[in-house]
């Protein structure tokens, strides 16, 4: 069964690479706003990390205690960042996939004790997983203010209270559950190609989540008005059933590449969007029968 929730994850990391047009970021049509990766880099990043999801899933079965259980998910992150930085010379393509989908993948092999893997369920136990932890280190960040070697997402937490992937993730992973996968379900219902279904879920995951990439790279009030503005603008929009469908993305496309501004964790939450869909849909991989066989 965990190489089951394995799977469906490194599928998902391959699915949202492929999908496009991702704007401003890397797909098989061009790197976005990125001069350092094109899309080969990712590819071999994701098939790096392809052999870790399935343990990760393991780790979920084999710690009961969640204290236990994320510092198991967080050594194996760092695992998997080695293997990452190895692969593409030093380039970071989905440190922040590792964080989010190890704790969904993670939470997921938890579930497979109760045979209730509902994306509800799945996203609630990883937020009660992460919670303690992040909690403890949003209040650690706090306690120790704008110190010299704070990283991009704790000078963000600071300076404008932003909690991005962190806060995701200890409030259960609530905007792949809202809007991501809701998007998604109903775009591929409606008969739209998968590729497409995907654009509506990240433009979705676009228009609400908090994405300290942005920030970083063009500022708080660009994340919060233009962005934000133009990106629920172009969720609104999109129609992948119409000709012309794309014409809203371009729109997207050029406002982030004006800024030099990648939606790098919504980006990262597609991948948790598809991987939640894919665990749905999957037969047999939360039968608690078998687990116990």
């Amino acid at each position: 069964m965990t190489t089951a929730i394995g799977t469906s994850a490194a599928l998902a990391s391959f699915e949202e690479i492929m999908t496009a047009p991702k704007p401003g970021l890397v797909d098989p049509l061009g790197s976005g706003c990125h001069d350092d990766m094109e899309w080969g880099v990712f590819l071999r990043s994701a098939s790096a990390l392809a052999p870790f999801w399935a343990e990760q899933a393991a780790e979920g079965i084999r710690h009961t205690d969640d204290e236990a259980l994320m510092s198991a998910l967080r050594s194996r992150g760092l695992e998997m960042e080695r293997a990452m930085f190895d692969t593409t010379g030093g380039v970071n393509t989905h440190k922040g996939l590792i964080f989010a989908l190890s704790l969904l993948v993670g939470a997921a092999g938890s579930c497979l004790q109760t045979g209730d893997g509902s994306p509800a369920s799945v996203c609630r136990r990883a937020g009660e997983i992460a919670a303690p932890c992040c909690a403890a280190e949003f209040e650690a960040i706090r306690s120790r203010g704008a110190a010299s070697d704070a990283t991009h997402g704790e000078a963000i937490y600071l300076r404008c209270g932003v909690g991005g992937i962190r806060k995701e993730a200890m409030n259960g992973f609530p905007t792949p559950l809202r809007y991501g996968l809701p998007a998604l379900e109903a775009a591929l219902e409606a008969g739209c190609a998968p590729g497409d279904a995907a654009l509506a879920a990240l433009l979705a995951l676009m228009a609400h989540c908090e994405d300290t990439n942005i920030i970083h790279r063009a500022g708080y009030d660009f994340w919060r008005v233009s962005y934000k503005k133009t990106a629920s603008d172009a969720s609104a929009r999109f129609n992948p059933l119409k000709p012309g469908r794309y014409g809203a993305l371009a729109e997207l496309e050029s406002l982030l590449l004006a800024h030099r501004a990648s939606p790098g964790g919504a980006a990262d939450l597609l991948t948790c969007t598809l991987f939640l869909y894919r665990s749905k849909i999957t037969d047999n991989i939360f039968s608690k029968e078998e687990v116990l066989l």
